[in-house]
């Protein structure tokens, strides 16, 4: 496969995960066809976030974010974002590995300046503008504008 040729990749909008009192909204991406209708169960995206953030929110963290679980054509790869503060937000890229018994284990990448793919970034981009809409557009983060935010989703080809 030419890594520079560009084919469009399925999006699915999954259940939220909660953990360590955040609500992430989370996606499933596909690059390859076949395994399209391979979702993680809730419990398991879970456990893996669980292992990226490792404790409650600290200090200027939203209880809110995203994750993107990308089936990718050689690897898949968990990502893993919180707002934080006013109009930032914090990120994670971890690689999915699988041992003989069919345990998971997330491990940061070599490459660990990576962020996203062209293809994560358009999920990316849409969550930046989710945010601007939802929250900081009306100035406050509140249980409306948190809930108004986590119904904005995305689903589709990117």
């Amino acid at each position: 496969m030419n890594p520079l040729a560009y084919a469009p990749r399925l999006v699915r909008t999954l259940p939220p995960v909660r953990v360590h009192g955040r609500v992430l909204k989370a996606y499933a991406m596909f690059a390859r066809p076949a395994e399209r209708d391979r979702v993680p169960s809730p419990a398991w995206l879970e456990e893996q976030a669980a292992t990226v953030l490792e404790g409650p929110a600290g200090p200027g963290d939203h209880e809110a974010g995203f994750l993107i679980l990308h089936a990718g054509m050689e690897r898949d790869y968990l990502l893993v974002s919180q707002w934080y503060d006013a109009d930032m937000l914090k990120h994670w890229v971890r690689g999915v590995e699988v041992d003989a018994e069919g345990r998971t284990t997330l491990v940061p990448l070599e490459q660990r300046q990576l962020v996203a793919c062209v293809w994560e970034l358009e999920v990316v981009a849409f969550e930046r503008d989710a945010w601007v809409t939802t929250v900081m557009l009306r100035g406050r983060l509140d249980r409306e504008t948190l809930d108004d935010y986590l119904a904005t989703t995305f689903e589709g080809w990117v």
